[in-house]
């Protein structure tokens, strides 16, 4: 089992979010026209979808379907959705189409951290050799993620342009399908009976060790739906940045969290795991309250600086401390079913939550309120939660 085909495949999927996730809320907002309350319903509805999407497909992995197959058909399913909203005008067709984009791929993600774990273990099986930290492979998904910023800087010049970035996410979608035939069969055949692998995966997300990381995860992960939508509309209205200069303002903070990345097990043995999310979460906070109060060009690049704590702390270290206390029959189906319980609906929570601020006030408070809801997240993971000392994996050496 080679490295570099599961890091391509990270490159080639995150670059499908970084040609979206920067331009968010000005897609639906200069292109087609929404109000502040029509993005947050329409972001909200498309979240309100995904319930059982990853579920059911982690599940399907556990049940030993074979992932690239599943990642091939999300591709696909993604690069349609996504061409439907581009040609539709219509508020209605359009919310709809970009709840079937945002269902068909949000599995995505814990399907390739699923897939990666099990590759993992397969490799030292079969060969001996050792795991590799899994935040050198999360790290190529930062690079494709912030490189679809390059193109959109040439193709991006008036508002209504940024529709341009529905075609910058086909184009990755297609490589990305492309990628999986590189992929390796990957499958750790378990018994099927006894617990479903999803009925697994729950008992140990409400477990008295697990949980409250998770309660943490979910007021942070409000406060980043939030704001990470409206952050394009703060940029352009208050700060005042042209369309094509948001994305590589974004690409800087991404830069920078792939040395974070790299630097992980060092933080990691300084401050430990529980550290690093308090850290994140408090760093989270404090740029977000920073730039509502200091609204300029200078505060906007200078808060990128940290922007890689905010992502160990939200997406790195919670991915690798569940495979901690996952088991291998569902590997998979833990990362789904942190996503459908926590992931999902506090993406419904903060995109409507958004919406209902920025149409009231504006997108200065949708920052200001994300910035309270990441302090209180820390608090929460500062005061209970208590990382489980169970024997670490063979892929958790980034976490020991």
């Amino acid at each position: 089992m080679t490295l570099l085909s599961i890091k391509a495949q990270f490159f080639l999927s995150y670059g499908v979010l970084g040609s979206l996730g920067p331009l968010l809320a000005l897609i639906l907002r200069d292109a087609k026209n929404f109000e502040p309350r029509e993005i947050g319903i329409a972001l909200a509805i498309s979240s309100a979808g995904m319930l059982l999407s990853p579920a059911i497909m982690t599940f399907l992995a556990d049940r030993d379907y074979d992932t690239r197959k599943i990642l091939r058909a999300i591709f696909v399913l993604t690069a349609i959705s996504l061409f439907a909203v581009y040609h539709l005008q219509d508020p209605i067709p359009v919310t709809l189409a970009w709840a079937a984009y945002s269902i068909f791929f949000i599995p995505t993600l814990p399907l390739l951290d699923g897939y990666y774990f099990n590759a993992m273990r397969q490799n030292q099986v079969t060969t001996g050799s050792s795991a590799s930290d899994y935040q050198f492979v999360r790290a190529w998904g930062s690079a494709g993620f912030m490189v679809p910023a390059i193109a959109l800087f040439f193709i991006l010049d008036t508002p209504s342009s940024a529709i341009q970035a529905l075609w910058c996410a086909i184009i990755w979608c297609i490589m990305a399908f492309l990628g999986t035939f590189a992929l390796h069969p990957c499958r750790i055949r378990q018994s099927t009976k006894g617990e479903t692998p999803t009925r697994q995966a729950m008992r140990v997300i409400f477990s008295r060790s697990t949980f409250p990381m998770c309660a943490g995860l979910f007021l942070v992960y409000i406060a980043a739906n939030c704001y990470y939508p409206y952050i394009s509309v703060f940029f352009s209205d208050e700060v005042g940045l042209n369309l094509k200069w948001i994305p590589l303002i974004s690409a800087i903070g991404v830069v920078v969290e792939i040395g974070y990345l790299m630097g992980l097990g060092p933080i990691r043995r300084l401050i430990k795991l529980k550290g690093v999310m308090v850290l994140g979460l408090a760093t989270m906070g404090t740029r977000l309250a920073l730039l509502t109060v200091f609204p300029t060009i200078t505060a906007s690049i200078l808060i990128q600086l940290v922007h890689g704590l905010e992502i160990l702390a939200m997406f790195v270290v919670p991915v690798i401390y569940l495979d901690r206390v996952a088991g291998d029959s569902f590997r998979n189906s833990i990362q789904g079913a942190f996503t459908i319980i926590i992931t999902v609906p506090a993406r419904f929570i903060g995109f409507l939550l958004a919406g209902e601020i920025a149409h009231a006030y504006g997108a200065p408070e949708v920052i200001f309120t994300a910035a309270i809801l990441s302090f209180v997240a820390m608090l929460v993971i500062l005061f209970s939660f208590k990382p489980s000392e169970n024997k670490p994996t063979a892929c958790d050496s980034a976490i020991n």
